[in-house]
């Protein structure tokens, strides 16, 4: 990722603000005024700065949403919107949409889905560098492209970042091979671009062509089988014992606010940091969840003891893949691995499915629990971009040695608040 052609040492130096690109239009909308609706701005990219300029827009998102190769239900219409109604931090969010030139019936087709953040400051910089949207419970960054036009909308978008000043442009979090990364790899070796990798792991993925039983055979020691079986014929000692799978049931909302309670009733509320804690947060899962519900995109499952919920996961359909979102457990069950147990029946029931051809776990990468019971990983990066400011190279260098010991401090703190977490749990449970 990082060979002597493209360090910007070497690469970075000849490239300046020379580059023979035409300036593109630029439309902004605050709101969605109701001219809008009926003509829509017609430019090469228009800004939306708030949830409610999306509005014009909806259709056109969710419509390309399908026509991508890559999936992200974060940025499709109803959790992007969500997200800008509740998740803004200091820094606000846009959302650059990406256009084609206009046909011969002046009509334009929208080529690229791509939320950002300017920000100024960026470990000290005084530039301002752009940011595809990474908020508090992002688990993918992967922007929409059309298939079939990702380099033409890459192209756009980083002259778009050009043309406004942009010091550096950050891609984090998304799936390595995948179609936008390949564009991207295409577009910056075309350009001659430098460009550094600042990120690089895996994470749970399922997968298969087994059925459940043979899939836990064939990926799971007996050993481990059995202690599963063993926890849960106690587990159902304590009452009855039911998996269920569903879209939300006959009261979705309902079910939303178990969801809630149950996480905030464990050590999330305790620290402070359960969704229902949080007013803008808990907002946000519950317009998330009935957008998804309405689309049947929401996939609820569940492991009951006598009706009651003890163990609950969010997960979120888009294209062929489900991403697992949001688990929550009832810790008086604990010594039980009630979280464990649901997700190795939601193996059957993922599996089950003809709509969801992969599930991806958006876990962080080596997960004490997930990693154990499935087999296959997804790969994810995140890249750092150079612009044609002149100083970017310069800026290059330092802003990627900056978040790779950003991360590096932040892995060794969650591995150290791990290892505190299990031993208060283990003195808890003597």
């Amino acid at each position: 990722m990082t060979d002597i052609r493209r360090h910007t040492l070497f690469s970075g130096l000849g490239f300046s603000r020379s580059e023979n690109i035409l300036p593109l239009s630029v439309e902004r909308l605050s709101h969605a005024a109701r001219y809008a609706y009926d003509r829509p701005p017609s430019a090469d990219i228009v800004v939306l700065e708030s949830a409610d300029a999306m509005g014009p827009y909806l259709e056109n998102i969710d419509e390309l949403a399908q026509a991508s190769v890559d999936t992200n239900v974060q940025f499709e219409s109803a959790t992007l919107a969500a997200s800008m109604e509740h998740l803004q931090g200091r820094a606000a969010a846009q959302v650059a949409l990406v256009w084609s030139e206009p046909g011969r019936d002046n009509r334009r087709m929208l080529l690229g889905v791509f939320p950002f953040r300017i920000v100024r400051g960026h470990f000290g910089l005084p530039v301002p560098v752009w940011s595809l949207w990474e908020h508090i419970h992002s688990y993918t960054v992967t922007p929409l492209v059309r298939s079939g036009h990702e380099r033409h909308a890459v192209r756009r978008f980083l002259d778009f970042a050009d043309q406004s000043g942009a010091a550096l442009v950050r891609f984090p979090l998304f799936e390595v091979a995948g179609a936008f990364d390949t564009a991207l790899e295409e577009v910056l070796r075309e350009r001659k671009r430098a460009w550094l990798e600042t990120d690089r792991h895996e994470r749970a993925f399922l997968r298969s062509d087994l059925d459940e039983d043979a899939y836990l055979a064939a990926h799971i020691r007996k050993k481990k089988r059995k202690e599963f079986s063993r926890l849960w014929n106690r587990l159902a000692e304590q009452g009855q014992l039911a998996f269920v799978a569903h879209d939300g049931g006959a009261d979705p909302v309902a079910w939303v606010q178990r969801f809630l309670t149950l996480e905030a009733g464990g050590w999330k509320g305790r620290r402070g940091t359960a969704m229902k804690l949080r007013r803008n947060e808990r907002a946000w899962f519950e317009t998330i969840c009935a957008g998804a519900q309405a689309q049947k995109k929401l996939i609820c499952t569940e492991l009951t003891l006598d009706g009651r919920p003890i163990a609950m996961l969010a997960s979120f359909r888009s294209g062929p893949g489900l991403y697992t979102f949001k688990i929550a457990f009832d810790e008086i069950y604990g010594k039980y691995s009630p979280g464990t147990l649901l997700m190795l029946k939601g193996i059957g029931a993922f599996l089950r499915d003809d709509r969801i051809e992969w599930v991806d776990s958006c876990a962080m990468p080596g997960h004490p629990m997930i990693d154990h019971i499935w087999a296959q990983r997804r790969t994810m990066r995140s890249v750092t971009v150079s612009t044609c400011h002149r100083a970017s190279p310069a800026f290059l260098s330092y802003s990627a040695a900056m978040t790779r010991f950003a991360e590096q401090a932040r892995e060794k703190l969650r591995f150290l608040y791990r290892r505190i977490r299990k031993e208060i749990e283990n003195d808890q449970a003597h």
